[in-house]
This record gives C-alpha cells, sequence and structure tokens, in this order.
C-alpha cells in the first residue's frame, strides 16, 4: 500500500506501540532538523511558554533536557 495522507491512520493504527514511538521520534527528528524553519508555532503557544519561563524564574519548575522530558513522556503513556 501507497503511503497517503488519507490512508496514514489506518496504517499508523496497525503499529505496535513501541513502531508508534518510533515513528513519533523518526518524525519529531524529521521536522526539528529539516523543516523547522517552516513552522510557526500557534498563537496559544506564546502564554503557555511564557507561563512557564515565569515558573521557572521563580524557582517553581523543574527544567528537564529533551531526551529526560521524552523518556518521561514514554513511560506515561506506557502506563495508560
Amino acid at each position: 500500500m501507497t503511503l497517503t495522507a488519507a490512508n496514514l491512520p489506518a496504517l499508523l493504527s496497525q503499529l505496535t506501540a513501541d513502531q508508534k514511538w518510533e515513528a513519533f521520534q523518526f518524525l519529531w527528528k524529521e521536522v526539528v532538523e529539516d523543516h523547522s524553519s517552516e513552522i510557526e508555532s500557534p498563537a496559544w503557544h506564546e502564554p503557555i511558554l511564557r507561563g512557564r519561563m515565569e515558573r521557572l524564574e521563580k524557582g517553581e519548575a523543574e527544567w528537564l533536557d529533551f531526551n529526560q522530558a521524552m523518556d518521561e513522556l514514554q513511560a506515561e503513556l506506557a502506563c495508560k
């Protein structure tokens, strides 16, 4: 089957959780490395980032590097 936007959900639904995670990581890397300059953040994103930065500055939040955040997200999703 040829991959198209229309059949992508059906193809992804056939993957295991581990395969979906690998696909997510691949796509994330592709977007960040190859297309980040083409993507604009949505309007709702700025106030959220501002609030997070304020919590960091007040010492009310913890900074995680990307790999640590992804590990925690993967662990959280595996429990659901």
